[in-house]
C-alpha cells in the first residue's frame, strides 16, 4: 500500500519465504531492499512492515503472533520491530494475506480498511486525536464487532518515540513504530477476516507438536529450580491472580488459554486487559 499515490499492489509471499524463515525474516529481507541507508525513521522512504509467520492463524501453536517491522525512531535509528498477540494476525491470515508492506505519506489522517479481497484508503480525519482504545471501538461500531483493528493514539500522531500500537484484544507492541505509523498519518488498519484459511503441508507433524504442547501441563525441575511454563499454568491455581466474579479469561488466538491473560469490566463498564 503507497499512503502517498493511494494505490495498492500485491506480491506472492513465496518470493521470500523459501529463504527467509518467519514474518521477521520476511520483513528484515524487505527492509533491507526497500528502505535506503539514509533514510530516518519519519521519512517517506521508510517501509511500515505488518506481516504473519507461517504458524500464525494455525491453532495452538503460537497461531496469534505477528509483527510490525520497520525503522524506529531508537537512538540511533534502526530495524526494529514490536511482537503482538490477539486476534488481528490470525485476521490477516483468513482475509488471505501474510503481510501489509506501508510506504508513502499520506497528506491526511487515514485508516486502511482490508475486506472481501480488496484493500481501500479511508478517511480518519474524525479519529485523529482520539486514543487507541477509542478508535478501535469506533470502528468496530461501524465496520462490526468482527473487525479486527490495530489502532495508534495521541502519542503516535505525535510521534512521540515510545508510542505503541494497540491491537484486538488489548494486544500491543512498540519498537517505536507507533510513532512511524503516525508520521504517515495512518491511524489504524482494520481487518475483516475472510475464510481462506491456513493450508497445513504437514498435517500428520503438526499433529505430533501440538500434542507435545499441550501435554506441557507440570513443572519441570532445571538446576534445582522448578519452574511453571507461562503457557501452561493454570491462573486459578495461584492466589495472586485470582481474578474475581468481573473477570473472564481472554486468550489469544488458538491459545489454550493457560496464561493469566483476562478480561476486567470496570465499575463504569469499561473493559480491558488484565495480566
Amino acid at each position: 500500500m503507497d499512503l502517498s499515490s493511494r494505490r495498492t499492489s500485491a506480491a506472492p509471499t513465496l518470493d521470500y519465504s523459501e529463504r527467509f524463515l518467519g514474518g521477521r525474516g520476511i520483513a528484515a529481507r524487505i527492509y533491507w531492499d526497500e528502505v535506503p541507508p539514509e533514510a530516518g525513521p519519519f521519512d517517506v522512504a521508510n517501509r511500515l512492515i505488518f506481516v504473519t509467520g507461517p504458524l500464525c492463524g494455525v491453532p495452538a501453536i503460537g497461531g496469534s503472533r505477528w509483527e510490525i517491522c520497520g525503522k524506529g525512531p531508537s537512538s540511533p535509528p534502526r530495524f526494529s520491530y514490536g511482537n503482538l498477540g490477539g486476534r488481528w494476525g490470525a485476521a490477516l491470515k483468513f482475509a488471505g494475506y501474510d503481510g501489509i508492506i506501508v510506504q508513502g505519506e499520506s497528506d491526511r489522517p487515514v485508516y486502511l480498511f482490508i475486506h472481501d479481497g480488496d484493500a481501500e484508503l479511508r478517511d480518519a480525519s474524525a479519529l485523529w486525536g482520539k486514543g487507541a482504545i477509542e478508535t478501535r471501538e469506533t470502528l468496530k461500531g461501524e465496520l462490526g464487532s468482527s473487525a479486527r483493528v490495530v489502532a495508534i493514539g495521541p502519542a503516535g500522531e505525535n510521534m512521540a518515540v515510545m508510542a505503541t500500537l494497540l491491537a484486538d484484544n488489548d494486544a500491543s507492541g512498540s519498537g517505536g513504530l507507533g510513532a512511524v505509523m503516525g508520521s504517515k498519518k495512518l491511524k489504524a488498519v482494520v481487518v475483516k477476516e475472510g475464510k481462506a484459511g491456513v493450508e497445513i503441508a504437514q498435517p500428520d507433524k503438526l499433529r505430533e507438536l501440538t500434542e507435545h504442547y499441550r501435554s506441557l501441563r507440570r513443572c519441570f525441575p532445571t538446576d534445582g529450580w522448578e519452574y511453571l511454563s507461562r503457557w501452561s499454568r493454570d491462573p486459578t491455581m495461584e492466589p495472586r491472580l485470582m481474578p474475581g466474579p468481573e473477570m473472564k479469561k481472554d486468550p489469544c488466538y488458538g491459545c489454550l488459554g493457560r496464561c493469566a491473560r483476562k478480561v476486567y469490566v470496570s465499575s463504569s463498564g469499561r473493559k480491558g486487559k488484565f495480566i
